[in-house]
């Protein structure tokens, strides 16, 4: 790569695909009274970006998302982001978001307005279909899949799309444990190849996987971090609290950390694994046999 294609790639990463300033999205009730999903939200994603969004039920996750993909107008504050960017989302309720009758009548209505070429839709459709398991003839009838088909439908017209920006929000509820291992793997694939993941979740598990932990409480923004620092705490930030504040930003959320993390705080009590923080059972297998090898 020449110099000049170095400055492009480096400027591509460097500027933030979607940023949020100050966002707010503010309700009124039939009381009178203002609810206030988001509130006073800055962020900014960048290209190959794994962010995962973390909080109880209504703290504001799924409005984010809405507010990420386009889709639900801001109070206040601003959104930016480039009119050829192209966003996908994918959300809580599968029937929500389906359009067509059938599987093909689904893609077409998804990528006509993308691409001219009915060889590359059709060349798309199968990869994606392909990607995310689902083995169903083009004509096959939408209302006859399960919630979870529907659910990997949906999933694989957003990747069809080849997205810039792909929200997921609670992708894997409706899926079984086979298939949420092929939907980790396919995020992994994507981010890769430079498509920024928002994956929106309430099981914990699945956020030790990304690159940076966004935590929602009450419509605002209260963590913006690494993962291990999310369930782990800053070690000087231990040192330095008092014995009662000496929680991690999850515990403080009230929120039950990963199997593996609550393993691992048990051991640390131990004395055991003093500065390791594992996030996933092969990390603390790794670090647990290091520590009785020593």
């Amino acid at each position: 790569m020449n110099q000049k294609g170095k400055d492009q790639f480096v400027m591509q990463n460097v500027i933030p695909l979607i940023t949020l300033e100050n966002a707010r999205v503010h309700y009124e009730s039939e009381s009178g009274r203002v609810r206030k999903a988001v509130d006073g939200v800055s962020l900014k994603l960048h290209a190959g970006e794994w962010m995962s969004v973390v909080g109880a039920n209504g703290s504001g996750k799924s409005t984010l998302a809405g507010l990420l993909i386009g889709f639900t107008p801001l109070s206040g504050g601003a959104r930016q982001a480039s009119p050829e960017l192209v966003v996908r989302g994918v959300l809580q309720q599968p029937d929500a978001q389906v359009i067509g009758d059938t599987i093909e009548e689904e893609f077409h209505f998804a990528l006509s307005p993308l691409l001219g070429s009915v060889d590359e839709q059709l060349r798309r459709r199968e990869h994606a279909l392909h990607t995310v398991g689902l083995d169903f003839s083009p004509g096959a009838a939408i209302s006859q899949l399960s919630g979870g088909q529907k659910q990997l439908l949906n999933i694989a017209v957003a990747l069809a799309a080849k997205p810039d920006v792909l929200i997921l929000d609670e992708p894997t509820a409706m899926l079984d444990p086979g298939a949420r291992e092929r939907m980790e793997a396919i995020v992994h694939a994507v981010v890769r190849e430079g498509t920024a993941v928002i994956w929106i979740t309430h099981h914990l598990e699945e956020a030790t996987l990304c690159d940076r932990i966004i935590a929602m409480e009450r419509g605002r923004c209260v963590y913006d971090g690494v993962p291990s620092s999310f369930f782990y705490g800053r070690e000087k930030e231990v040192i330095l609290a008092k014995e009662d504040e000496q929680r991690s930003p999850c515990e403080r959320l009230g929120l039950d950390p990963p199997f593996t993390v609550q393993t691992a705080l048990l051991l640390k009590q131990q004395g055991m694994l003093r500065h390791a923080t594992p996030l996933r059972p092969e990390q603390l297998v790794k670090e647990v046999a290091c520590c009785i090898s020593n």
